[in-house]
């Protein structure tokens, strides 16, 4: 399969990159999507994680290989519950996925809005663009996925925003800027995933500005990668909610959380 030519697609995301990197930090979890942003943008960045988590230690690996300066949020896990209760109330959907992200990017924005910056720019929309999504391998219409995925964005860009609003500032997503959309919306759906490999347009235009192990890097999601989702499994269970983190949520939605030992 030949390979397309990537330079529109280069050349939309290093210009939304640029307009937008007058002000802010960068949100950098040390896969292709932020790491791109993160080399294009030169600005400080942020990574949140419990100790030991995937995000942390990937996140300190780039930005040593970038060149960048980043400021590490190590989450205490007694703070967990203090995020859910924050953000619960501010999102639409209370499920356990929605919930995670939303108390993932809490603690980013948290640390944002403290320090006075309007804006965080970060790396979502590229999987809904180029085909980022584990279970896009499986995929019997991979454009059909790709476009509902894509119409859900609206929603996922609604309660990331209902929590940066939390604290005073606001995520800012040059994938989604509309030239680089419809830079990628001009590839091929075919050339999307080859050999197995998810996001290939992108990681082929990341490689020209990352070193080849971030560019090829395959992460897990923000709420597997900062260790939210497994702190939330384990408080549920301390709660009597083992397995049911729905029912667990409930509880913190309501208030009926009583202090319980770590």
């Amino acid at each position: 399969m030949d390979c397309p030519d990537l330079s529109n697609l280069d050349q939309a995301i290093r210009k939304a990159v640029r307009i937008r990197s007058d002000e802010g930090v960068v949100a950098l979890s040390g896969g292709v999507d932020s790491a791109l942003v993160a080399s294009l943008a030169r600005r400080e960045c942020i990574v949140v994680g419990l100790k030991g988590s995937h995000d942390l230690s990937h996140a300190e690996k780039a930005a040593e290989l970038l060149g960048l300066h980043l400021n590490r949020v190590e989450i205490d896990p007694l703070r967990i519950e203090e995020a859910l209760e924050a953000v619960l109330p501010a999102i639409a959907e209370r499920d356990p996925v929605n919930a995670s992200i939303a108390a993932t990017l809490f603690f980013v924005a948290e640390w944002a809005g403290e320090r006075g910056h309007r804006r965080i720019l970060a790396g979502q929309g590229a999987d809904e663009l180029f085909a980022g999504y584990s279970r896009y391998l499986h995929s019997p219409d991979l454009a059909a996925d790709m476009v509902r995925d894509l119409l859900d964005l609206p929603r996922q860009m609604a309660r990331d925003g209902a929590v940066a609003a939390l604290h005073g500032t606001a995520f800012c997503l040059p994938y989604l800027d509309p030239e680089v959309v419809a830079a990628a919306r001009a590839i091929p759906v075919m050339m999307m995933i080859r050999e197995g490999i998810r996001k290939w347009p992108l990681r082929k235009v990341a490689e020209r500005h990352l070193p080849a192990e971030i560019a090829w890097h395959d992460k897990k999601a923000m709420q597997y990668g900062s260790g939210i989702m497994k702190e939330m499994e384990r408080l549920a269970g301390k709660r009597g909610c083992k397995r049911e983190l729905k029912r667990y949520l409930e509880m913190v939605g309501e208030g009926d959380c009583p202090k319980v030992e770590m």
